[in-house]
C-alpha cells in the first residue's frame, strides 16, 4: 500500500499523464528499479514522462509534496546513480528528437532518450559523431552519457561530454526551465532565480581566489575524474550561464533534469585502424604508454592476462591468446585519419616512437573489417564477459580508478598486490591506459556479513593506494554514484568538498533530487541495499544486467526488456527458495505470465549484443517448456501429426473470412471482428485487412523436368497455407507459385520432398515450448529433404528465413545443401536472370533470423540489384513473432511505431522474407510489404 502523500502523487500526476505510465504494479516496479549496478531500490511509483510538460509537472508535484525523485535514462550505470525506493521518473521512449544545427553538423541537438550510437547514425552521413564514445555506447543514452560524464576508448578527456557541450536546457527543482542557448531563457532565469546567479558567481570568485585550491583542481582534471561535482567549471568559465551548464555534465541527475543537450561534434575520421602489441608484462606495457601518448594515437587499451583469457576462447579470438606467457599484456592501440597516407605517417611515427620497447610477436595495424570488429567488440564487452565467468550467485564488480601515466607501471603492481593479499583471484585488469584509466573487475559474494566486510575492507584500502599513493581518481569515468559516495571528501579535502556541498544545496534546496548520489553523510552506503543475484537459469545466470540487450529488444517500453525478464526470473527464484512471502511469490508469477512470458517475441536479438551471448528468449522458450500442460503437448502432437487436414484447415478458413471481407469491406470487417475478439477475451486472433486468402494446394512433387539444374524447394507451412493480400498486385500469384516461375525462368527443376503437406520445420511448436514435438517434426523434415535431394546432391531452397533458421539449428547432417530464400536468390537464381527494368525505390526489411545469420548484407545487396535506390528498415524485430501478431497485437503495433518514418517519400512496397511478418508492417504502414520474390520476379520479367 502506497504512503498517503505517495498516493496523493499518484492522484495529482493523473490528471495530466495517462494512469498506464504511472506505474505501480510490483513486478513493473522491480524491472524499471534495476540498473548496471550491484545496488537494489525499488521505487514506490515510476513515472514514464513522454514531454517536457510531463517532467515539469512530476517535479513540481513531488517537489510539493516532499517527495524525493530521480531521473532515469537507459540505467546502464555502474555505481548505483539511477535507482530510487522512491519515485522515478523515465525519459527513454518518446525522448529521441534530435537536430542537426548547420550544414556541416557541426553542432548536434539530442534529446535524453537517444542512444550515443543512434545520435552517430544521423551524423554518419556528415563525418562527424559525438565526442564522448563510451563501452556502452550502444545501450547508453545521451541522458546518462552527458549526467555521468561518460567517456570511453577514443575521446579521452578531450571529446568528452565536458569539452564537448555547447548548451543544455534543464529543469530545476520547482520546474524553471533554462535554456543556455536562448537569451531570453537566460533573462528570466535571472529574473527568477537570482540568488543561483549569485551563488555561482560568489563560488567561482573564492576559487579563483585561492591559488592552492585552483592548481589543484586543475591537476585533478589532466587525468580522467567523474568524483564527486564538476567543480573544474568554476575554474575553467567566467559567466555563470557556462558554469551551470558544465556543473550539469557528471552531476548525475542530482541537480537537475536535462530536456536536451547540444554537442559540438568532432570529425569522425574515414579510416581506422588498430593493432595488438603484446607485451611480457603489464609493468612494459606500462612503460610504453608515455611514449604512446607524444605520438597521433586514437587510442590505447591495456587488457593484462586475465582480461585476455576471458575472451580467448571467442571463436573469432586469435589462436595465440590461449599460449601467451602468464605474465603477458596487451595493449591494443587505434590510429585513425581521413586519408590513407595520413595513416601510414602515423604507422611510421608509432613504430619509431616505441622501437626500443620489443614486443612477443611482432605487431600490425589492421583495418580489416573481422579483426577489427572483434578487436573492438572484446575490449567493449570485457565487463559483461568476465561477468560471464564468475561464480552463480556472486555479483560481478567494477571499480573505475585512474592515475597519472607516469606511474602506470607502479599503480598496477600496487592494485595487483591488494587483491592478490585480500584474496580476489579472479580479479582483472583493464582500461584506458592513454588516460591513467583503469577499469579493476572481479566478482563479490555478499552473501555472508564476512565477505561484505571483505568488500569494505577493500575499497578502503583501494582508496587509500589512489588517494595517498598516488594522488589519482577514485572515479574515472563511471560516475560516483553510492558506490563512491563515501570517499568523495577523502579524495578532493575538505575545501573542495565544501564547494561541491554548496553546489548541492544551490540546485537542490530540499535534498529531493537523486538524494544519496554523490553527496552522502552515510559512511557505509556503498555497502547497504546491496542487489541479490540468485541462480534462476542455467541460460540468464551469467546475466550482470548491463542492459546492453535492450536496444535489441521488441518488447521493451511495451512490457519488458531482456534485462528485465532476468529481474524478475531472479526474483520469483529468491521468493520460491526463501518461502516467506506466499502472497508475493503468486502476484509475481501471475503478472509474469504477460509480462515475461506472453509478451516475449523469443526472437533472439537479445544474444546478438549481449557480451555472454544470452538469449533471452531460449529462456522464455524454456519456461513455456516447463509450464505447458500435458492437454497442450498432447494437443501438439495431435497437430503434427496431421499437418496436412490443419493446413487444408487454415487455407479453407482463410478463404471464407475474405470471402466475408470482400462483401463487408475494411471498415465493417474491422469492426466485427474487433467485438468479436472481445467478446473471446482475446482468444479469437486479430483480424486485420491485410490478412490473406488460403493458398492452393501443392499436387505435382516434380515441375520443369528435365534440366540440368535442380532445386529442392520446401515451401514453410505458413506459406502452403496463405496465399495473397489484398494488397498484391492484381496480376499477382501466391508465393509458392511466384518461386515456381522464377526458378523455372531460372532453369531449374523443382522438386517438393515427398509428403511435403504433412512437412514443417518445427518453429510452430518450439516456440511455444512445445519443444518435442518441434524437434520431430524437424527431424521428419531432414529425412525428407535427404530423400529428395538424394543425399544432399541437390540444393534446398527455403522460402522464409525464420523457417530456414529454425531448420538450420536442429538438423544434423552435414550432407545437406540448405539455403536462405536470401542467399539462395544471390548466388543461385540472379545469375541466370537479366535485370530489365529495375525500380527506382524500394524499401526492405531484415527479419530477425536474417539478422542472426548474418544475412542483413546478402539482402541489401540482392535489394540494390533490382533497384536504384533502397531504404533499409532499421527496427530490431517487427513484433509480429511468428504468430504472436494474431493473438498480441499490442507486440506488434509497439514493434512497428516507427516504421513509417523510415520509409521514404515516393516508395509504394516493402520487401522481406517472412509472410507473417510481411503481414505485420503492412498493417502498421502506408506501404505493402511481400517477400522480395516478388520484387526479382518484376524487374528481370
Amino acid at each position: 500500500m502506497l504512503p498517503d502523500n505517495y498516493q496523493q502523487l499518484k492522484k495529482e500526476l493523473s490528471k495530466t499523464i495517462p494512469s498506464k505510465r504511472i506505474i505501480t504494479n510490483p513486478l513493473q516496479l522491480l524491472a524499471y528499479g534495476t540498473d548496471a549496478s550491484f545496488y537494489r531500490l525499488i521505487p514506490k511509483i515510476v513515472v514514464q514522462v513522454h514531454t517536457e510538460e510531463e517532467a515539469v509537472e512530476v517535479i513540481r508535484q513531488t517537489g510539493k509534496l516532499n517527495i524525493p525523485v530521480t531521473y532515469r535514462a537507459a540505467g546502464t550505470s555502474l555505481s548505483g546513480q539511477a535507482i530510487t525506493d522512491s519515485v522515478l521518473m523515465v525519459a527513454t521512449h518518446e525522448w529521441r528528437k534530435y537536430t542537426i544545427l548547420d550544414d556541416e553538423a557541426l553542432k548536434i541537438k539530442l534529446q535524453p532518450g537517444i542512444t550515443g550510437a543512434r545520435a552517430n547514425i544521423h551524423l554518419q552521413a556528415f563525418g562527424r559523431k559525438i565526442g564522448p564514445d563510451p563501452a556502452s555506447i550502444n545501450a547508453a543514452m545521451i541522458g546518462g552519457i552527458a549526467a555521468n560524464n561518460a567517456s570511453g576508448m577514443c575521446c579521452g578527456t578531450d571529446q568528452n561530454s565536458y569539452k564537448t557541450i555547447a548548451d543544455i536546457r534543464i529543469v530545476l527543482y520547482d520546474g524553471t526551465i533554462l535554456d543556455t542557448s536562448d537569451e531570453e531563457s537566460k533573462l528570466d532565469f535571472t529574473e527568477k532565480h537570482p540568488e543561483i546567479i549569485r551563488e555561482i558567481e560568489k563560488l567561482r570568485d573564492s576559487i579563483k581566489a585561492d591559488n592552492t585550491l585552483t592548481e589543484r583542481i586543475k591537476q585533478k582534471y589532466k587525468i580522467k575524474n567523474t568524483t564527486g561535482y564538476s567543480i573544474n567549471a568554476l575554474v575553467d568559465y567566467e559567466d555563470p550561464f557556462d558554469i551551470i551548464k558544465h556543473l550539469m555534465i557528471g552531476s548525475e541527475g542530482t541537480l537537475a533534469f536535462t530536456s536536451d543537450i547540444t554537442y559540438h561534434t568532432v570529425v569522425d575520421e574515414k579510416y581506422k585502424a588498430c593493432a595488438l602489441m603484446i607485451f611480457e608484462t603489464i609493468e612494459k606495457a606500462c612503460e610504453v604508454v608515455p611514449m604512446l601518448k607524444k605520438t597521433p594515437v586514437s587510442a590505447v587499451e591495456l587488457l593484462d592476462r586475465d582480461s585476455i583469457r576471458s575472451i580467448e576462447d571467442d571463436p573469432e579470438a586469435p589462436s595465440y591468446f590461449r599460449t601467451l606467457p602468464e605474465t603477458a599484456c596487451l595493449l591494443l592501440v587505434e590510429i585513425q585519419a581521413n586519408e590513407q597516407l595520413e595513416m601510414n605517417e602515423k604507422e611510421a611515427v608509432i613504430r619509431k616512437a616505441i622501437e626500443a620497447y620489443p614486443t612477443i610477436q611482432p605487431y600490425k595495424f589492421t583495418s580489416d573489417p573481422k579483426e577489427y570488429k572483434f578487436n573492438w567488440k572484446a575490449r567493449k564487452g570485457l565487463l559483461s564477459s568476465i561477468g560471464g565467468l564468475r561464480k552463480t550467485g556472486t555479483t560481478c564488480l567494477i571499480e573505475d580508478v585512474a592515475f597519472p601515466i607516469d606511474r602506470l607501471g607502479d599503480a598496477c603492481v600496487a592494485l595487483k598486490d591488494l587483491f592478490k593479499r585480500l584474496g580476489y583471484a579472479d580479479a582483472v585488469l583493464y582500461g584506458h591506459a592513454l588516460d591513467g584509466n583503469f577499469h579493476i573487475v572481479f566478482s563479490q559474494d555478499f552473501n555472508s556479513p564476512s565477505e561484505v566486510q571483505k568488500y569494505a575492507d577493500m575499497m578502503d584500502e583501494l582508496a587509500d593506494i589512489v588517494v595517498n599513493k598516488f594522488d589519482g581518481s577514485l572515479k574515472a569515468e563511471h560516475g560516483t554514484g553510492r558506490n563512491m559516495a563515501p570517499f568523495v571528501e577523502k579524495e578532493w579535502g575538505e575545501a573542495a568538498y565544501k564547494i561541491m556541498l554548496k553546489i548541492k544545496n544551490i540546485f537542490d534546496p530540499h535534498k529531493l533530487i537523486n538524494p544519496g548520489v554523490i553527496i552522502n553523510e552515510n559512511p557505509k552506503i556503498h555497502l547497504e541495499n546491496l542487489k541479490p543475484l540468485p541462480a534462476a537459469n542455467d541460460i540468464i545466470d551469467k546475466c550482470m544486467e548491463c542492459g546492453f540487450c535492450e536496444p535489441n529488444c521488441v518488447a521493451e517500453g511495451l512490457t519488458l526488456s531482456p534485462r528485465q525478464r532476468i529481474v524478475i526470473a531472479r526474483e520469483i527464484s529468491r521468493l520460491k527458495a526463501l518461502g516467506e512471502d506466499p502472497s508475493r511469490l503468486k502476484q509475481m508469477l501471475d503478472d509474469a505470465k504477460y509480462y515475461s512470458d506472453e509478451t516475449c517475441a523469443t526472437d533472439g536479438l537479445c544474444g546478438l549484443v549481449c557480451p555472454v551471448k544470452i538469449d533471452t528468449g531460449k529462456f522464455i522458450k524454456h519456461v513455456r517448456h516447463e509450464e505447458a500442460s500435458d492437454t497442450a503437448k498432447k494437443v501438439a502432437s495431435y497437430i503434427g501429426n496431421r499437418m496436412a487436414g490443419t493446413t487444408s484447415a487454415a487455407r479453407g478458413g482463410l478463404n471464407f473470412v475474405h470471402f466475408v471481407h470482400s462483401i463487408l469491406g475494411d471498415t465493417l470487417m474491422g469492426g466485427i471482428a474487433s467485438t468479436m475478439r472481445t467478446l473471446s477475451l482475446k482468444t479469437i486472433p486479430k483480424w486485420n485487412k491485410d490478412m490473406p486468402k488460403g493458398a492452393s494446394k501443392i499436387k505435382d512433387m516434380i515441375i520443369n523436368e528435365g534440366q540440368v539444374d535442380k532445386v529442392v524447394y520446401f515451401p514453410s507451412c505458413i506459406n502452403r497455407s496463405m496465399g495473397k493480400s489484398n494488397g498484391y498486385e492484381k496480376g499477382d500469384v501466391e508465393l509458392t507459385k511466384k518461386t515456381q516461375e522464377l526458378l523455372q525462368r531460372a532453369g531449374f527443376t523443382i522438386i517438393y520432398p515427398e509428403g511435403i503437406n504433412s512437412l514443417c520445420c518445427g518453429m510452430a511448436f518450439s516456440s511455444k515450448g512445445l519443444k518435442e514435438e518441434g524437434a520431430r517434426k524437424s527431424k521428419e523434415l531432414e529425412s525428407a529433404l535427404l530423400k529428395a535431394s538424394e543425399n544432399g546432391k541437390y540444393p534446398i531452397l527455403f522460402d522464409m528465413s525464420p523457417c530456414f533458421y529454425t531448420f538450420h539449428e536442429a538438423y544434423e547432417s552435414k550432407d545437406l545443401k540448405i539455403y536462405d530464400p536470401i542467399e539462395f536468390m544471390l548466388d543461385f537464381v540472379m545469375p541466370k536472370l537479366e535485370i530489365k527494368h529495375p525500380r527506382n525505390i524500394v524499401t526492405v526489411f531484415p527479419v530477425c533470423s536474417v539478422k542472426k545469420i548474418g544475412m542483413e548484407q546478402k539482402l541489401l545487396q540482392l535489394a540494390k540489384l533490382c533497384a536504384k535506390e533502397v531504404a533499409f528498415v532499421d527496427t530490431n524485430c517487427c513484433g509480429f513473432a511468428g504468430d504472436r501478431g494474431f493473438t498480441y497485437p499490442e507486440l506488434n503495433a509497439h514493434g512497428q511505431r516507427h516504421l513509417n518514418e523510415q520509409i521514404p517519400a515516393g516508395c509504394k512496397d516493402g520487401y522481406s522474407t517472412s509472410r507473417t511478418c510481411e503481414i505485420g508492417m503492412s498493417e502498421y504502414s502506408d506501404i505493402n510489404f511481400k517477400s522480395i520474390f516478388y520484387l526479382i520476379d518484376e524487374v528481370t520479367k
